[in-house]
């Protein structure tokens, strides 16, 4: 299996087209590149163009000829039809009303470069064109990436191609990956740590060497120490690291990237320890990871949390309303920050352009925790939503859970022009070990190759699968995929918030079966051999990453069929236990980390009406605190605890049936 460089040629002019196309052709033999498969595609039309950039991943250049006669028609239409996929649709209003208007024609040639950006801006376009006027196509046209006089590239078409190649190659390069993986080839003598000595002490032992031997001699031998220069330091971001993280920053249109090989866990942290000093005011959604909530006890700040917005039937959050984010921002013009998840667990999505505008108004910089959206920006029915997209200062990736890395690698992406990259170094060695693991680094730099270069294909392929899964699933009697009307319904604000789903989150109702969630659970899992990532009282959460198979999905598909059908010998659900219908605001009247620090004492968890929380009640998944340190345990959150033992998940907080309290003295 080879790369595919397959190059996209625009020629209305047929001739011209036939002579383009056969000079490159002619010239592919000359690079001796037999490590990527080059080819070419013609097309004679603008729609026909966009619409091969839409349905085929593989192309990875376009050579446009900026002569050719784009109708508005196609233009309007390529806006119009790029595309509605599931529950989200790709809107870009000031393409849109662009497209729209009366224009001349060489206006029109710069909106189909607009056009093509739109579905893969990462897609690299190459005008060719009279040399006369190169100056002002060059001023006309934002985003291509070279120009060439038409006529050169049927007299030398090596120099465009070669061109091609190299840019090709240079978006394809993983400066860590590469360096790493000669290095390990050498079979240096190791005379450093790791103790294990390129795993001699696993090998060469009659008790620990089946570990060596189910792992294989690779894992060993690439177990680096930070000994060795030319790969970087990890904290510093230095040679081939800090090669890696800017590749990475061009990649996500980011001002800086960074790797964290502890988890978005640590990513939060890092960001709001940087961000926040002891006192200091954040907006935050009460509904954020675990990590963003120890971030601020952390810093010592005082948050001012959002409401939570809860769905009793099903069990699931929403993002927090807009207008109360509004109001809290106009409240506190004082705040540093704000905090958001860009997408919940089950696959809701804020609109943070909204956000980010209204924030910086005031001077207030904007967080992401966007750790389950880490793919947002690499497709259009996707990217709208995308926290980078909207301008956010700071966004973090949990790059384990949805693309390509190993588990704990991590992103954090900067945006923020007022970044004081001193202090988060400072920071970022505060929380990050000295001895950070090269294998997780090296999945982090391949992670990014494969969003640069594939992201959109396989991304493409996926939300094809889940339209053709819900359009199957729609002829069942029981279950059903939850969609956008579904949440209209759930959430009051979702269409006047213009809240998004991500459809890779497959949320499905199971409420209409007569089994117990616990004998769903166990039946995907023990008889079918899925394992699911959530599930409540009445719904499973599935998702699809991108290492989601079509067979994975047809699998699933054969098990849901199953139960449907009532085709499984399963115990019948006894009780449907409630949820309650709200759950109290937190209300703080101290910083949170003075709650924390203090004395404390457990006490059974039944009898804590009253008292000030010590700890984080969480339950888990999804990791989302009932109840943080300051705030005053209520009759309604023991109610809502009562209702989750019934579902047997993990609530961490409760030790031994006791939680941590101030002490009253």
């Amino acid at each position: 299996m080879r790369p595919h460089l397959k190059i996209l040629v625009i020629e209305d002019a047929a001739d011209l087209l036939e002579q383009i196309t056969s000079s490159i052709g002619n010239t592919i033999s000359y690079f001796d590149r037999s490590d990527v498969e080059i080819s070419l595609i013609e097309a004679s039309s603008v729609s026909t163009a966009l619409q091969y950039i839409r349905d085929d991943g593989d192309i990875q250049a376009v050579v446009f000829s900026w002569d050719v006669a784009a109708k508005e028609s196609e233009l309007v239409s390529a806006s119009a039809d790029s595309s509605t996929l599931n529950d989200i649709t790709l809107t870009d209003n000031a393409l849109s009303s662009e497209l729209a208007s009366e224009s001349a024609p060489v206006e029109n040639n710069a909106r189909v470069i607009d056009a093509i950006k739109s579905i893969r801006p990462e897609l690299p376009v190459y005008v060719l064109g009279d040399a006369v006027k190169g100056l002002d196509i060059v001023n006309q046209a934002k985003g291509i990436e070279s120009f060439f006089y038409r006529n050169d590239i049927i007299s030398d078409p090596e120099s465009i191609l070669g061109y091609i190649i190299n840019d090709f190659d240079d978006r394809n390069e993983t400066p860590f990956w590469t360096e790493y993986k000669d290095y390990v080839v050498e079979a240096n003598d190791s005379w450093h740590t790791p103790g294990h000595s390129g795993g001699a002490s696993f090998r060469n032992s009659p008790y620990i060497s089946d570990f060596y031997r189910f792992f294989g001699r690779n894992v060993f031998v690439s177990d680096l120490s930070v000994s060795v220069d030319s790969l970087g330091s990890l904290s510093d971001g230095t040679y081939a690291i800090g090669r890696a993280q800017s590749a990475v920053a061009n990649t996500f249109e980011v001002r800086h990237s960074y790797f964290v090989t502890n988890g978005s866990s640590t990513s939060n942290k890092i960001i709001l320890q940087t961000l926040l000093r002891e006192g200091d005011k954040v907006i935050a959604d009460r509904n954020c990871h675990k990590s963003v909530h120890y971030g601020i006890i952390q810093a010592r700040a005082m948050p001012v949390y959002l409401d939570s917005v809860f769905n009793p039937q099903y069990g699931i959050f929403s993002p927090p309303r807009l207008s109360q984010i509004k109001t809290l921002i106009e409240e506190n013009k004082d705040a540093k920050l704000v905090v958001l998840t860009g997408c919940t667990y089950d696959g809701l999505l804020t609109d943070l352009k909204q956000v980010v505008t209204l924030a910086h108004k005031y001077g207030i910089k904007v967080f992401i925790d966007e750790a389950w959206f880490a793919y947002s920006l690499f497709h259009p029915a996707l990217r709208d939503y995308s926290a980078i997209a909207a301008g956010a200062d700071y966004i973090t990736h949990s790059a384990h859970k949805v693309v390509s890395a190993f588990s704990q690698a991590s992103f954090i992406h900067v945006n923020d022009p007022d970044f004081d990259k001193d202090f988060f170094k400072e920071v970022f060695a505060i929380h990050t070990s000295t001895s950070p693991k090269y294998q997780l680094i090296a999945s982090l730099d391949v992670c990014r190759q494969q969003l640069e270069m594939e992201g959109y294909k396989i991304l493409n392929e996926l939300l094809s699968n889940v339209a053709e899964l819900k359009s199957q699933m729609a002829k069942f009697k029981r279950l059903k995929i939850l969609s956008k009307d579904d949440f209209t319904q759930m959430f009051e604000h979702f269409e006047s918030d213009n809240i998004g789903h991500d459809p890779l989150k497959i949320l499905i109702d199971v409420s209409a079966l007569e089994y117990s969630n616990q004998e769903i659970h166990r039946f995907l899992m023990d008889e079918v051999g899925l394992e699911i990532e959530k599930f409540t009282h009445s719904t499973i959460l599935v998702l699809l990453t991108l290492g989601g198979m079509r067979s994975k999905i047809v699998r699933l598909y054969n098990a849901l069929k199953r139960l449907d059908d009532g085709a499984v010998n399963l115990s019948k659900r006894k009780n449907k236990s409630p949820l309650p219908a709200d759950i109290p605001a937190i209300k703080l009247d101290d910083l949170p980390s003075k709650a924390f620090f203090s004395k404390r004492e457990p006490i059974a968890w039944q009898n804590s009406v009253g008292r000030i929380a010590a700890g984080l009640i969480t339950p888990y998944p999804p990791g989302i605190p009932l109840i943080v340190p300051g705030q005053k345990v209520e009759q309604k959150h023991l109610d809502y605890l009562h209702a989750l033992a019934s579902q047997k998940l993990t609530v961490q907080g409760i030790y031994d049936g006791d939680i941590y309290v101030v002490c009253e003295d």
